[in-house]
């Protein structure tokens, strides 16, 4: 019986008794829409049932691994479902991966089987033949007929053969400190980390989410945001279903058609990430500005000018792949600039370089840890000594920097870590130099992050050539174009006779970084450069 969905006990921290109860008390009310595709909650328990039994047939099993690689859509929320209802643990992974990204969270997890969208056939064949010969099946959305499917999985199978409609009840006796689901979060000195998220994890983010919101039975929540990160997921799908509302899901986001979609939806919430309110507030008024019926977009920084414009209310609070949410201010409360203050499970500190607590509106890293048992991240899969070294002295170390006032009101300020927030996505310096560096004529290269507007970054790159080579930035971003996630791939390429490093040969990224693009820095979008965009998905759905 679930109770308090605002202060979900750590007990019903599970997906399983949710659904069923939702089913039961919204029956035939629309939960999901996506494209002209609708499905009731009883429908969607339906098809996660059925999808849960036809995974436990090819021997999905508690505490399993099973990979996601599929865009925005229906399936993706019903195999997480279905994992859910096994007690497996889904593994989403970004549908930019090809190569070695892709190859990373396959093989760390240990996935046993995966969702593949048949868009994505072509990303999948880039991983090693090694790696596919690891997985006992692939489903693919949208089936496979027509497709060249490249060998090593033991099984291929569409999607809607595992749909089983009669047979036993799938779902096992799950645990909330079973692990729900692992996130891979972006690296600075290796490839992305696995974050171990329990049940009891994913659901606090979701009822802290419900707070800040105050995400009613009533609303409508649009989201174009990716599902296999965690906002449009366990910030969006996840509490719509807990409180009866409806979620929408847009296939990507996009500027022009934003307020549009908005607007067509009947959305009442949206989701936003710090870059698309002053895109959205640069282009030009439209039809539907203030057509809309939204009443708050999530997660944006206070904007007066664009909150009269648009007739919306933004709101803001931080948190982390490893801690879910921590600072949020109960809607429709807020301090100006604030990402709120510590949710009453977490302690929060701020602290220097050497662990001690700064001074009330002074900067300081932020520094996380739960009171109650099993909210955050169990540590990085497969990375124990990593996992210690964040937990240092007892406190989980976040690298952002932020200040506290005399109120107890957080201000982020910046990030401490080497990584690049680009565009929504936290890239990893690292891979975007093995990608780089894989170029035949590159000898070496460094990435590093270039302020750009609101507070992003852009992404830098010097470049070394091979003695004897001749590289031109054009040729290289070619290369890469074809290779590289879209939103890694760098707007600046500086070729440069050498790297600058310090006299114990460390390269100091914070001393490029300050000074600023050399003088052969090339810039893609000012030379007009267009990188091609991933496709879209199938568009067709289970269940129909």
């Amino acid at each position: 019986m679930v109770t308090d969905i605002y202060n979900l006990p750590l007990n019903e921290r599970l997906l399983g008794p949710i659904l069923k109860a939702r089913a039961i008390s919204e029956g035939p009310r629309t939960y999901l829409r996506f494209l002209d595709r609708r499905y009731s909650f009883a429908e969607t328990e339906r098809i996660t049932r059925a999808l849960a039994r036809g995974m436990k047939g090819v021997g999905v099993k508690r505490h399993d691994m099973v990979g996601l690689f599929l865009p925005n859509g229906p399936e993706f929320v019903f195999a997480w479902y279905a994992c859910c209802l096994l007690g497996a643990a889904m593994v989403p992974i970004n549908v930019s991966y090809k190569g070695f990204m892709l190859e990373n969270p396959l093989t760390d997890s240990g996935a046993k089987g995966l969702f593949l969208d048949r868009s994505l056939v072509a990303s999948f064949a880039t991983a090693d033949d090694a790696v596919r010969r690891r997985l006992d099946w692939v489903a693919v959305a949208g089936g496979i007929e027509g497709l060249d499917l490249p060998k090593g999985p033991r099984r291929y199978l569409a999607f809607d053969e595992l749909l089983l409609a009669e047979g036993p009840d799938p779902e096992d006796a799950c645990d909330f400190r079973d692990i729900h689901s692992v996130m891979y979060t972006s690296g600075t000195t290796g490839p992305s980390k696995g974050v171990l998220i329990s049940n009891a994890h994913f659901f606090s983010s979701a009822s802290t989410f419900l707070r800040a919101l105050r995400l009613e039975r009533s609303d409508v929540l649009y989201t174009p945001l990716p599902l296999f990160h965690g906002l449009a997921s366990r910030l969006g799908v996840l509490p719509a279903l807990m409180v009866g509302a409806e979620v929408a899901i847009g296939e990507r986001y996009s500027s022009s058609g934003f307020w549009k979609e908005a607007t067509e939806s009947n959305a009442t919430v949206a989701h936003t990430i710090f870059t698309i309110p002053p895109i959205l507030k640069a282009r030009e008024p439209g039809p539907y500005d203030r057509a809309h019926r939204l009443r708050a977009m999530y997660n944006a920084h206070h904007d007066p000018e664009f909150e009269e414009r648009f007739g919306v209310r933004l709101v803001e609070a931080y948190g982390m792949t490893e801690t879910g949410l921590v600072f949020y201010t109960p809607y429709p409360e807020r301090r100006e600039g604030s990402a709120g203050r510590i949710h009453e499970d977490w302690e929060a500190m701020l602290v220097d370089d050497m662990d001690m607590p700064v001074p009330v509106g002074e900067p300081g890293e932020i520094a996380l840890r739960p009171r109650l048992p099993w909210i955050m991240s169990q540590g990085y899969l497969n990375k124990p000594q990593v996992t210690v070294d964040t937990w240092r002295n007892l406190w989980f170390h976040t690298g952002d920097i932020a200040r506290v006032d005399a109120d107890g009101y957080f201000y982020f300020v910046d990030r401490k870590k080497e990584r690049i927030r680009r565009r929504g996505e936290n890239v990893s310096s690292w891979e975007v130099e093995h990608y780089v560096g894989g170029h035949p004529d590159v000898a070496e290269c460094v990435a590093l992050p270039h302020p750009a507007a609101a507070g992003e970054d852009d992404i830098r790159v010097l470049v070394v050539a091979r003695p004897g080579k001749s590289l031109t930035p054009v040729a290289l971003m070619d290369w890469l174009g074809e290779r590289m996630p879209h939103f890694m791939v760098p707007r600046y390429i500086e070729i440069v006779p050498q790297i600058p490093r310090s006299q114990t040969n460390k390269v100091e990224k914070y001393r490029l970084f300050e000074q600023g693009l050399g003088p052969t820095a090339w810039d893609r979008e000012a030379a007009g450069y267009r990188v091609a965009r991933p496709e879209r998905g199938s568009g067709r759905g289970p269940g129909r």
